[in-house]
């Protein structure tokens, strides 16, 4: 289907479709993963994961800083028939992928025992955290690498390639766990080995488009340049810091939490954030679609397009997150017990916590979905500014100060409070951008 020329709605469902089915499967692999944790080895594998989950998030957070940045740059050159500019392109963003994942995978696991005490480790729950966290840190270039992969794999036309990766990999994943948790008794060890597994396969799969006859990605290490290079951080800063922004969020709530709740406490925010990682994947899988086609047209000069492909990709968001909430408010009792045997103090608090964090998903599909477009449409400044006040902003400063001001359980609010406050500057940016144009 011609980017030139083939319906807007067509293309968008084009490059949805596989984006919704990775999604899918990446939801059925994380929700299982946790699943199998949770009921394997019990609550304390959930609290060290849950303490690991920053960590995750810097991993990938890494992977979208140049996978992203790099392939809304190749979408670009893409729309102006560049082709030398897209080699330049994919060859300076692999090349510094592959320095950086080798030495975010080597420092940390030199450092692992600081900083499972830096992420919260106590004495009662270090032991099984470095069970799980030894491996992780080994094999954190994978997750970045399988990132980067598929953000260039996506925008050279072939999103059905990458969601083959993910279906693989996801299914691989559950499979293993099954085998290495239930079967072989391996605890978090097998729980770890069975997901870089999976992110291994996806990564691989999805690299298999390079030898595809319809493969424009092509490599050269003459083509790496240091300006390049500068453009490609530049562009990525923000869905890189959107994800560990993210991981800081998840650290700072657990701390208050903690200070608040207990252990209980963070059995509950377990869940929620778990539960959150597949809510933002259905969201970030509306903005995925958008970006290629968006960035392409971009190039091209046709504006718009630009604003078709907006329009139809926002209508798609608000319907997954109507979807989305009526599920988690219509069978929370049954989330909490997908996830782990709880106690009753973990399903009578755990209920209306889950159902009033979740009404914050009707102000960050805003905040998402206009992050995505303003990189797409090469407004990295506007996007890094919605990062900044969803991370260290408002979200840190509120989860401190509302629970203060309000008692404890205000604190399952400040997600809600978070999103609406960012939303507001959400709007104000995309009508200065809109008022510029004109």
């Amino acid at each position: 289907m011609n980017l030139d020329t083939g319906k807007e709605i067509n293309l968008y469902i084009k490059y949805l479709l596989p984006t919704i089915c990775a999604m899918v499967f990446n939801a059925i692999y994380i929700i299982t993963d946790t699943l199998m944790i949770g009921k394997g080895i019990g609550e304390e594998g959930l609290v060290a994961l849950n303490l690991l989950l920053p960590i995750f998030s810097a991993y990938f957070g890494i992977g979208y800083l140049f996978g992203v940045g790099g392939s809304v740059l190749l979408s670009v050159a893409k729309g102006k028939k560049d082709a030398d500019e897209q080699k330049k392109i994919f060859s300076t963003t692999v090349t510094i992928a592959v320095i950086t994942g080798v030495l975010v995978s080597l420092i940390p696991f030199i450092m692992q025992n600081k900083l499972y005490r830096i992420l919260g480790a106590t004495d009662d729950n270090i032991k099984i955290t470095r069970e799980y966290g030894s491996i992780m840190f080994a094999f954190g270039w994978v997750y970045i690498l399988q990132t980067v992969i598929n953000c260039f794999v996506r925008n050279d036309e072939a999103p059905r390639r990458s969601m083959a990766g993910t279906i693989v990999g996801s299914c691989t994943n559950v499979v293993l766990d099954y085998i290495f948790i239930y079967k072989c008794n391996m605890g978090m060890s097998g729980a770890i080995i069975a997901t870089v597994i999976g992110n291994a396969l996806n990564m691989l799969i999805a690299a298999s488009h390079l030898l595809s006859r319809n493969n424009n990605l092509h490599y050269g290490i003459r083509s790496v340049t240091p300006e390049r290079m500068k453009n490609v951080i530049i562009n990525g800063a923000s869905p890189c810091f959107n994800e560990v922004a993210w991981g800081i969020v998840v650290f700072v709530f657990n701390l208050q939490i903690v200070k608040y709740f207990g252990n209980y406490g963070l059995v509950i925010y377990s869940i929620i954030s778990n539960t959150l990682i597949v809510t933002n994947s259905f969201m970030n899988s509306a903005g995925n679609a958008m970006q290629p086609l968006v960035s392409y047209s971009i190039g091209a000069g046709n504006k718009e397009r630009v604003r078709k492909f907006t329009k139809i990709g926002f209508a798609a968001i608000t319907i997954f997150v109507i979807i989305m909430y009526g599920v988690i408010c219509g069978f929370t009792n049954g989330l909490i017990h997908l996830f782990v045997k709880p106690s009753e103090i973990v399903v009578k608090e755990g209920i209306p916590a889950i159902r009033i964090y979740f009404l914050s998903l009707f102000f960050a599909m805003v905040n998402v979905y206009f992050s995505v477009y303003f990189q797409a449409t090469l407004k990295s400044a506007y996007a890094m500014i919605i990062s900044l006040l969803r991370g260290f902003g408002v979200t840190i400063l509120f989860v401190i100060m509302i629970p203060l001001i309000f008692g404890a359980a205000s604190v399952w609010w400040v997600m809600l409070v978070s999103e609406g406050v960012t939303m507001i500057v959400t709007f104000f940016l995309f009508r200065r951008k809109s008022a510029v144009k004109a």
